[in-house]
């Protein structure tokens, strides 16, 4: 899976659809929550979802192992998988990222919603 074969697997498998759909579901959920105001924060007491670009920006394929006998610090999952990313952009700012981490076959098994 290189370079196009990586943009012909997340075709295949609806990645763009899917993180974008992702992405509404986390951001519909950080609404209604509003942790102590949080939302308007970050939003504005005006938030206009006309100013919310929500656009995939890349994908990426993570090797979780490289070298397996080799014990690391950092979180593994045990397999490898690939990320899609859309960067929360607001009023023409950056301000945080959606993550959205899938199986080699096409399934995701979780998600990232980071506010910077």
């Amino acid at each position: 899976m290189m370079d196009q074969g990586l943009r012909q697997w997340a075709v295949k498998k609806d990645i763009e659809k899917t993180t974008i759909a992702g992405f509404w579901f986390c951001f519909n959920n950080y609404i209604q929550e509003d942790n102590q105001g949080e939302f308007r924060q970050v939003f504005g007491d005006d938030f206009d979802a006309e100013l919310l670009t929500v656009e995939m920006k890349s994908v990426a394929l993570f090797i979780d192992t490289w070298d397996e006998t080799k014990v690391s610090e950092g979180y593994s999952y045990g397999f490898d998988y690939v990320v899609s990313y859309i960067p929360i952009v607001y009023k023409n700012k950056k301000i945080g990222i959606y993550k959205m981490l899938y199986t080699l076959e096409g399934q995701s098994f979780d998600d990232f919603f980071v506010l910077d």
